[in-house]
């Protein structure tokens, strides 16, 4: 009998240290809820400007940028980008594209009031300079800007344009 109770005594204490199986019941609730869109709109505007000309009946001739193209007299800015060919480095040119600048080339130049007309395709601007006015490029002081008529240079003007008046305040000059 001492046996047969020492083999049950230890069939339990097995059947003690058995790892047991678990059922674990998971219960999921759905709820019908319209969420509103978060998403932002990254659509970009079309800037596109067309600059196909159609001299001869029934003919497009594309006119490249800066040469002879077209502007958007109520954003002069439309055509000073990277695809225009010119000297800018593309800091200026992203300056100049969202509406801080203008390029074209220098007419009535009067290097002793240190004033120019901008001609920028089919608009001037009366552009001045102030003390606090920056020169790059080939002339980097209002002395050596003004010091040599700079009629029919190239030049891309930074600062604050008064469409309504054509005027523009040079905050920076870059002769090309």
């Amino acid at each position: 009998m001492k046996n047969i109770l020492l083999i049950l005594l230890t069939g339990s204490l097995l059947a003690a240290c058995t790892p047991k199986s678990e059922t674990t019941t998971t219960t999921t609730t759905t709820t019908d809820a319209t969420v509103p869109d978060t998403t932002a709109d990254t659509t970009l505007p079309d800037t596109t400007v067309d600059t196909t000309d159609t001299n001869e009946a029934g003919v497009d001739n594309p006119i490249a940028e800066g040469e002879g193209a077209t502007d958007n007299a109520a954003d002069p800015g439309v055509d000073s980008t990277l695809t225009n060919d010119d000297a800018a480095t593309a800091g200026e040119e992203v300056d100049m594209a969202v509406g801080d600048g203008l390029e074209g080339t220098v007419a009535d130049f009067d290097g002793t009031a240190q004033t120019f007309t901008l001609n920028e395709n089919d608009a001037n601007y009366a552009v001045t300079v102030t003390p606090d006015t920056v020169f790059e490029g080939n002339a980097t002081t209002a002395e050596e800007f003004f010091g040599t008529d700079r009629d029919a240079a190239d030049v891309a003007v930074e600062g604050e344009i008064d469409e309504a008046a054509s005027t523009l305040t040079a905050n920076k000059i870059t002769l090309n």
